[in-house]
C-alpha cells in the first residue's frame, strides 16, 4: 500500500507538471487535466492515505477526555 501511495503520488505530480508546461492543441485542455489531477489527489489519493495510516490506531488515542485535559494542564504547569 504504502509504494502504491507513493507511485500514485509522483504520477499525478509528474502529469501535472507535465500539463502545465506542454502545449496541447486543445484550447484549456492543459487545466482539464491540471484538475482532474488535483480531484484524484483529493477523492482518491488522501482518502487512501488516511486510511493507510490510520487503519491501527485507536479512536480513544484521539480523543479529548478530561483525564487527558488534566494531565496537559499538569505537564503545562511543570513547564
Amino acid at each position: 500500500m504504502k509504494y502504491i501511495l507513493i507511485i500514485l503520488l509522483i504520477a499525478l505530480i509528474g502529469v501535472g507538471i507535465f500539463a502545465h508546461y506542454y502545449e496541447f492543441q486543445e484550447e484549456n485542455f492543459d487545466q482539464k487535466v491540471i484538475g482532474l489531477c488535483i480531484l484524484t489527489f483529493s477523492f482518491i489519493w488522501m482518502p487512501l492515505f488516511i486510511y493507510y495510516r490510520y487503519k491501527d490506531k485507536k479512536k480513544e488515542d484521539f480523543i479529548l477526555s478530561n483525564d487527558k485535559l488534566k494531565e496537559m494542564n499538569d505537564f503545562a504547569r511543570k513547564e
